[in-house]
């Protein structure tokens, strides 16, 4: 059975009230209890000790006059009404009682737990309960003392319904309050939950009425407390979500415009294998002809002539991306880099989607490019050999025609050494190339190596009368480099910065740590290199302005070394630039 909140919120505040009044009570009564029982044992007490005091003359004689002692305790007992009197002498014998029958039990002795306790010198208190009628009696048993000795003992004995029936009263006046209050809290209690769950079932209704599709629901708030608050905030919920729907679907148009004009081919598989999404692109890399409306068919089917059958059902089990190269011969040569990535939806393996990647142009290029770096090398080796001794034959004895020997000897020795320079640079990339970098590394200090390429190229610098300004640490930097290599950059970015600084200009030098690396920066202010070619810099053979390159004998090489030595060695580069204001080339190592 469903128990609306309403109920559950005025049951919990009805028991809530109950309780209180019920603690409340409780400790009123029981405080009324405790004040009337102890004015009436106050009261018997002044009774008893007032009685003593009559009669303790009487106890002290020899012959105790028991009709004088009778007439006493009924006088005295009348003041009280519900209590009977007996004094006892110190012996406990009883010397008179509060009506005739106590004469026939005169001189008797009374022997009671209370009697003893009081002849002892004790006064004893105490409420007992009649087991025959069930009427509560109050007992005090007060000794009667001359100087330090018990001479009696007068014992009062006291009925306590009349405190008790009033007690009764005092509960049903109380209960009854209870009930009226308690009535009025319930109709209370759902006048002020009403308040509550009615805006919460608007609320609920609004809300079923939106997971059916209606995002136009509002909610009129009719207060300023949290319920209004609620309002407010489900209007603010309303109309967030209508934004972002409409964001979705601008994202959703905005995905299909990608997949559908990108390069790259994109084909979505579910679970089971079977193709849910295939794009241009894709098709065309596959030659697939079949209607989009056709998706469906098994993964196999369009995967056949790349993959054994069944293969493509072991690779959707697959926990990770990976990529896969695929060569092509029909209907003519190509080069496919297939790349696999499982997407999942709360860790289950929902599917998976296939990127297919045309690489062979990239392919081509690149050996083409490999091939001609291994072709040049060796072309150029002979040549250079022959110039080089042809160069030094001339030094040493054609002394002919001193002009023409010495034109001559400088244009030869000026291509010989670009030529050499290009060698180097082609050996060097082609090492890198295949993996064939086995440098000796060791702990150098790479602020001393900065001192000392700065040193090398510091006349050419002079030359073009260029400032330098350097920022270097005082203490050393040791870092895990192959010196050579690490010079060797260095010099690349110097040689840069001076060949294409102006004359006048500054070049700064600065060596700076870095998170975990330490970095060194070259930069100048020479003519910079335009934004769309920024990327290209670190490209073999590239040259911003071939022209000015060739004439400055640039061979398009250097950045492309750079950036593999600084690669081989765990590092990064990276190059800023804007024309007309300068060039910054920052290379970082690991520590």
């Amino acid at each position: 059975m469903r128990i609306g909140m309403q109920w559950k919120i005025v049951f919990l505040y009805s028991l809530l009230i109950l309780f209180a009044m019920q603690l409340s009570g409780v400790y009123l009564v029981k405080s009324l209890e405790n004040y009337y029982l102890r004015n009436y044992a106050y009261s018997q007490l002044a009774q008893g000790e007032l009685l003593g005091s009559f009669i303790r003359r009487y106890l002290i004689e020899d012959e105790q006059q028991g009709e004088l002692i009778s007439g006493l305790i009924a006088e005295f007992g009348g003041s009280i009404p519900g209590t009977e009197t007996m004094v006892l002498d110190r012996h406990g014998r009883l010397l008179g009682g509060p009506d005739q029958r106590s004469f026939s039990l005169l001189g008797g002795r009374i022997i009671q737990d209370d009697v003893l306790l009081a002849l002892s010198g004790n006064r004893v208190e105490n409420i007992r309960v009649d087991p025959e009628t069930g009427i509560r009696y109050y007992f005090l048993a007060l000794p009667v003392k001359q100087s330090s000795s018990v001479v009696g003992v007068v014992f009062l004995r006291g009925s306590l319904e009349h405190i008790y029936l009033t007690l009764r009263e005092i509960k049903l006046i109380l209960i009854t309050g209870w009930l009226i209050v308690l009535g009025i809290a319930v109709v209370i209690g759902f006048l002020l939950t009403r308040t509550i769950t009615v805006p919460i079932r608007e609320v609920t209704s609004r809300a079923a009425a939106m997971a059916g599709g209606d995002f136009s629901q509002l909610i009129e708030v009719r207060s300023e407390d949290e319920i209004g608050e609620l309002g407010k905030m489900f209007n603010f919920l309303t109309s967030r979500l209508q934004g972002t729907l409409k964001e979705i679907s601008s994202e959703k148009n905005k995905v299909e415009a990608f997949l559908n004009y990108m390069t790259d081919g994109i084909v979505a598989f579910n679970k089971e294998g079977e193709a849910i999404h295939i794009n241009p692109s894709a098709e065309q890399i596959l030659e697939w002809s079949e209607s989009p409306v056709e998706l469906g068919l098994q993964g196999d089917v369009i995967f056949e002539k790349f993959f054994p059958p069944g293969e493509l059902h072991e690779l959707l089990q697959g926990t990770g991306p990976f990529t896969k190269e695929i060569q092509l011969s029909f209907p003519y040569e190509r080069t496919l880099q297939v790349h696999f990535a499982p997407f999942k939806e709360d860790g289950t393996l929902q599917g998976m989607l296939v990127v297919l990647h045309d690489v062979t142009k990239e392919r081509v290029f690149s050996r083409m490019q490999q091939e001609f770096v291994a072709n040049v090398s060796h072309e150029l080796r002979t040549p250079l050999t022959t110039i080089k001794n042809y160069v030094e034959t001339l030094l040493n004895g054609a002394q002919e025609d001193p002009g023409i020997r010495q034109r001559f000897l400088q244009v030869v020795e000026k291509e010989t050494e670009r030529m050499v320079k290009m060698v180097k640079d082609l050996l060097v990339l082609s090492q890198i190339d295949y993996q064939k970098t086995n440098w000796v590394k060791e702990e150098v200090d790479l602020v001393s190596l900065v001192c000392e390429v700065l040193e090398q190229v510091e006349l050419e610098r002079q030359a073009r009368k260029i400032c330098l300004l350097t920022d270097l640490p005082e203490k050393e930097i040791k870092v895990h480099l192959n010196r050579d290599k690490i010079r060797q950059v260095l010099l690349n970015l110097m040689d840069n910065a001076i060949k294409f600084t102006p004359l006048g200009g500054v070049i700064e030098v600065r060596v700076f740590r870095k998170e975990n690396s330490i970095c060194t920066a070259v930069k100048d202010t020479g003519i910079g290199i335009p934004p769309e070619e920024v990327e290209r810099v670190f490209e073999r053979f590239f040259r911003v302005d071939k022209t000015r390159s060739r004439d400055s004998g640039g061979t398009g090489l250097g950045l492309s070394i750079a950036r593999n030595i600084v690669k081989a060695h765990g590092g990064s580069i990276t190059l800023e630039s804007k024309i007309d204001e300068g060039t910054e080339v920052t290379f970082c190592l690991p520590l």
